[in-house]
């Protein structure tokens, strides 16, 4: 390639160069320009009016209701941004010291007037109401309305705010009207998905203190779990309790049914048949229990699928509610199932390992010294016991603790086995037999 042909390329490559160089440079003097411009007519006066293009703008919108002693957020429940910006271009203004400028806020009322601080008395705003913007933006935070302001009628108000000691002026901002709750109206707001703690006054059409509400008390109808335990067992009586048009019963009843979600659930177990039903607040049947073995309703067979038993053990647990067990979910529910299970497994083979059937067919008299004969063993050797067995007394006598110089733990959870069942006897009532809850 000879000289000619070099001196070509690098006037193309100079060329180029040129041309991105200038093109730089047109658009820094361009936006010099324009910054340029818009200062000027910040600082321009006409007359004694101060003219700006600066304003102050809420950058969203602040909640429709505003409870006092909560902080102020914005719609959706998230924080609410102030911004500085630029009245011609819509920008936010990042060039100094107006970026950083101090802001104050102020409550305006229903006329759009500053709400006063009467004499001897705190301001109405209440929080960090001076904020400093950065970069020209400023997150509100921490801003509440006293309660005194909900003496105000009408309790309408704007949020405003406005520069502090700027250099030029500035239009200040102000959100759109919100209503001004009394915080307490929080205990008293009706609940979409009530829990089954919620008082009955969180209910659709049931007032807090009003005639329904007192009815419900009257007759131990507390909470929402209350009021939907009772429409289980007796729902006559509750719609009488209750008292109101067909229309708003349906709609209270829809309402206190919507916590379907609750994993709450109760079982009930016929002392007879050892058998159980699980079942939910809305009385559908979950499951069936027997022992420490609890199947749910998906998982049983087609034969052994909910039917007129479980109907009969459902039926029954609405008549003897006082032997239905409450769970928080089926999780507690099968741990108790196997402490039951464990509990019962652990009397009976107490029983037939510390002698087969020795503490069957005793008197109450005879269980005490059973009992006490276990605990004097136990007090007298702490560790591992020298344990042989439970016999019976000569001629019908007081059983007693046969000692020996065996040192084996299973002779210690002989005892324990023993101690175990006797300590569950003694705290059976002394009904009759028959009537005795295993």
């Amino acid at each position: 390639m000879d000289d000619d042909q070099y001196m070509k390329i690098f006037e193309e490559e100079l060329d180029l160069e040129k041309e991105r160089t200038l093109a730089t440079v047109a658009e820094g003097f361009e936006s010099a320009k324009r910054r340029m411009s818009t200062r000027f007519k910040r600082h321009l006066i006409d007359g004694s009016a101060g003219i700006t293009t600066m304003r102050l703008e809420f950058r969203n919108g602040i909640a429709r209701e505003i409870l006092t002693g909560e902080e102020i957020r914005g719609e959706g429940d998230v924080p609410i941004e102030v911004a500085l910006v630029d009245d011609v271009t819509g920008d936010v203004v990042v060039d100094e010291p107006e970026a950083s400028a101090k802001i104050e806020l102020y409550l305006l009322n229903a006329e759009e007037l500053v709400v006063p601080q009467e004499e001897g008395k705190r301001p109405v705003l209440a929080g960090s109401v001076s904020l400093h913007l950065h970069r020209g933006v400023a997150v509100v935070a921490n801003i509440k309305i006293r309660h005194c302001a909900a003496t105000i009628k009408p309790p309408v108000f704007r949020l405003g705010a406005r520069v502090v000691g700027a250099s030029a002026r500035v239009k200040e901002a102000k959100t759109e009207a919100f209503a001004l709750k009394d915080f307490r109206i929080k205990y008293f707001k009706k609940h979409e998905n009530p829990s089954l703690s919620d008082d009955v006054s969180r209910l659709v059409w049931i007032r807090r203190g009003g005639k329904i509400d007192k009815r419900l008390h009257d007759n131990k109808i507390d909470t929402v779990e209350d009021f939907l335990i009772r429409l289980l067992r007796d729902p006559q009586s509750l719609k009488s309790i209750v008292k109101t048009q067909a229309k708003k019963w349906k709609a209270i009843v829809n309402n206190a049914r919507a916590c379907l979600s609750s994993e709450r659930v109760y079982c009930y177990i016929d002392p007879k048949q050892k058998t159980g039903v699980v079942f939910n607040i809305l009385g559908r049947v979950l499951g069936l229990c027997s022992g420490s073995h609890y199947s749910q309703t998906s998982t049983l067979s087609e034969k052994h699928k909910v039917d007129d038993a479980a109907e009969k053990l459902l039926a029954s647990a609405y008549q003897n509610w006082n032997e239905v067990k409450a769970f928080d979910d089926q999780n507690s529910l099968q741990q108790h199932l196997e402490e039951r299970t464990e509990m019962a497994g652990g009397s009976t083979s107490g029983t037939n390992s510390c002698g087969g059937d020795a503490a069957a067919g005793y008197t109450d008299d005879q269980v005490d010294g059973i009992y006490h004969a276990v605990m004097q063993c136990l007090c007298a050797y702490p560790c591992s016991p020298p344990f042989e067995g439970l016999v019976s007394g000569s001629n019908g006598g007081e059983p007693r603790i046969v000692v020996g110089s065996s040192n084996s733990p299973r002779m210690w959870r002989k005892v324990l086995c023993v101690s175990k069942w006797l300590s569950l006897r003694r705290r059976v009532s002394p009904t009759p037999k028959k009537q005795r809850i295993i």
